[in-house]
């Protein structure tokens, strides 16, 4: 069971517990040190004794070995020196080493020599394990490469193991090692929400903006993006993307960044390719946060996939050097900016962006307090709070979003030639109608295909049909 992490105020991991941990130990190291040097004859029995004294202790070994290595008035070489403490820490009262045979041997060398020397975990977001000495300094998780499996393997041989590479690969590409989701770990470290504030609230408004439902929307998003961390809801995905819109130099993609915190930042990206398939699964299954840096950038067939993927709860991943396909629960939301007063290309998916219109320069200087952010999203997530915008705020949204959709060659000569009237049926006019008009009325070059003109009417114009057959309540303008 790997030791629960706990995270400070601003997103790192608190480390206050563990240096406290780590001098007292250094203190005790050097006490241990000193006693021998007063009783001991040469270097040799100076080690000897520290590690026999360090065992006693209960002191961890591959500290112990390091900061003894690091005497300079010992003459001692590291690998005499681990050996000496080796043989000191060797557990007394298990089968005799004579007895194993080999394949035991191997199996329990390299159990014990990971358990001295280094800390290994699986990543169940990134697929793929990561590593740090046990040397008594804290140090970054890092990915386990094939060439740091190399030096394992050869430093393992060098204290008289019997494992090979494959041997290492064995035990590290297996179940035992401990999984770890970084998503989770840090939604646990976060602690209580206290209530002193509201957090979300107040990190949506460092966006000067005059959208009045822009508050709610962003926290049912932002809850929305927590709840799919922590796979709440089995049956939908986060399909809500905010979407900022603003000139250049408002700190649109800083405050993007600024959304996770520090210790996550390796599960933000800044751009996703829409035309590799596989690369979309993989960030899908494995980044925390997607922004679409300049969305209206995108190609039409780009955004018809984002729309498509918003829908996406789980994804099919293919495993790393192999055919076989994995199903992996999607983790990443999404989020937009964009210089263009009019990104929206797609009147039918208008739906899933919450437009905001940045008014100003967007505050990023104070610091977020991310544990009582995170917390507060994970205490109301637990007591049920909506992660999904009512009907009434979809109609709305839509309502606002059609002031920031892009008007296309349907639309205006629509808008140009004709004008909406009330629900009457003396008002309907049939799509055979409308398009014979407009062949009286503009060269065929410049006529709209039959699927354009056909999703303008439905934005611009109400639906109706006599005798089942689909019209418009419209007329032709005078």
């Amino acid at each position: 069971m790997m030791k629960k992490t706990t995270f400070n105020r601003k997103g790192y991991v608190n480390e206050t517990a563990n240096v406290k941990a780590l001098r007292e130990m250094r203190i005790l190291y050097y006490s241990c040190l000193a006693n021998a040097i007063r009783e001991a004859a040469d270097d040799e029995e100076i080690v000897r004794l520290t590690a026999q004294a360090c065992r006693q202790a209960g002191l961890p070994e591959e500290p112990c070995v390091q900061r003894t290595i690091g005497q300079d008035q010992l003459s001692l070489s590291a690998d005499e020196v681990r050996k000496i403490f080796r043989a000191a820490y060797t557990a007394k009262g298990v089968k005799p080493r004579c007895v194993l045979n080999q394949k035991e041997r191997i199996a329990r060398g390299i159990a014990d020599f990971f358990s001295r020397r280094y800390e290994v975990r699986y990543n169940t977001v990134k697929k793929i394990e990561e590593w740090r000495p046990r040397d008594g300094v804290y140090h970054e998780w890092q990915q386990l490469t094939d060439r740091d499996l190399n030096r394992m393997t050869f430093e393992q041989m060098s204290e008289g193991g019997d494992g090979w590479g494959i041997d290492l690969q064995l035990y590290l590409h297996s179940t035992m090692i401990p999984q770890y989701n970084p998503l989770t770990e840090f939604l646990d470290g976060c602690g209580r929400y206290y209530g002193h504030k509201d957090h979300i609230a107040e990190l949506a408004r460092r966006i000067p903006t005059d959208y009045a439902d822009w508050e709610q929307l962003f926290r049912c998003w932002f809850l929305a993006m927590v709840a799919q961390w922590q796979g709440i809801d089995s049956r939908f995905s986060n399909m809500l993307v905010p979407m900022l819109i603003g000139g250049q130099g408002t700190h649109k993609t800083t405050f993007c960044r600024l959304l996770l915190p520090p210790v996550l930042s390796d599960y933000f990206i800044d751009d996703i390719k829409m035309d590799n398939a596989e690369q979309v699964e993989r960030v899908l299954a494995r980044m925390a946060l997607v922004n679409i840096d300049e969305y209206n950038a995108k190609t039409e067939r780009e955004q018809a996939k984002i729309k498509r993927i918003l829908a996406e709860k789980d994804v099919q991943v293919r495993k790393m050097r192999s055919d076989q396909y994995v199903r992996s629960q999607r983790t990443a939301s999404f989020i937009a900016t964009t210089n263009s007063p009019t990104p929206l290309s797609d009147p039918t998916g208008s739906r899933r962006y919450i437009c905001c219109p940045v008014q100003g320069v967007i505050n990023t200087e104070p610091t977020v307090n991310y544990r009582q952010l995170y917390a507060q999203a994970v205490c109301e997530l637990r007591h049920g709070a909506r992660t999904y915008p009512t009907r009434d705020e979809e109609q709305r949204m839509e309502q606002h979003n059609r002031q920031f959709q892009m008007m296309r060659k349907a639309d205006l000569v629509l808008t140009d030639y004709f004008e909406p009237l009330d629900r009457d049926k003396e008002n309907l006019m049939m799509f055979h109608e409308v398009e014979k008009m407009l062949r009286t009325r503009i060269p065929a070059s410049q006529m709209p295909t039959i699927s354009e003109l056909s999703a303008a009417l439905s934005q611009h114009f109400q639906t109706g049909a006599v005798k089942g057959n689909r019209g418009w309540y419209m007329r032709p303008k005078e």
